[in-house]
């Protein structure tokens, strides 16, 4: 197999719920723009500018995941993590095949 063969792209944890998807992220608060696009330890990476304070990088990374997924923030919740950088975040009313069509994009 050569070098130049391309790799699949790697998806980030996804864990159906009876409430939804569960994303599993590693915030990096204080980022020089709003990113998304790597995967890191099974957790899709959202950079944020914001800081860490008050649960606005929190509120940051909603938006942010709402832009990347095509999904209104309401449909957006922080289950787990809200002052750790590994955070869970509940995706409602959204499939784990279209979260994943949704990152290819961005994982390319």
């Amino acid at each position: 197999m050569s070098d130049d063969a391309e790799k699949p792209v790697e998806f980030p944890e996804l864990k159906s719920t009876p409430e939804g998807i569960e994303l599993s992220v590693r915030a990096i608060p204080g980022a020089s723009r709003n990113s998304t696009g790597e995967i890191r330890q099974g957790a899709l990476v959202v950079k944020v500018t914001t800081a860490p304070e008050k649960g606005k990088a929190n509120r940051t990374i909603c938006e942010v995941l709402s832009g990347t997924l095509g999904i209104p923030k309401s449909r957006i919740r922080l289950l787990r993590g809200e002052q750790s950088r590994r955070k869970t975040f509940l995706l409602m009313k959204i499939t784990s095949n279209e979260v994943e069509e949704a990152l290819r994009s961005h994982l390319e």
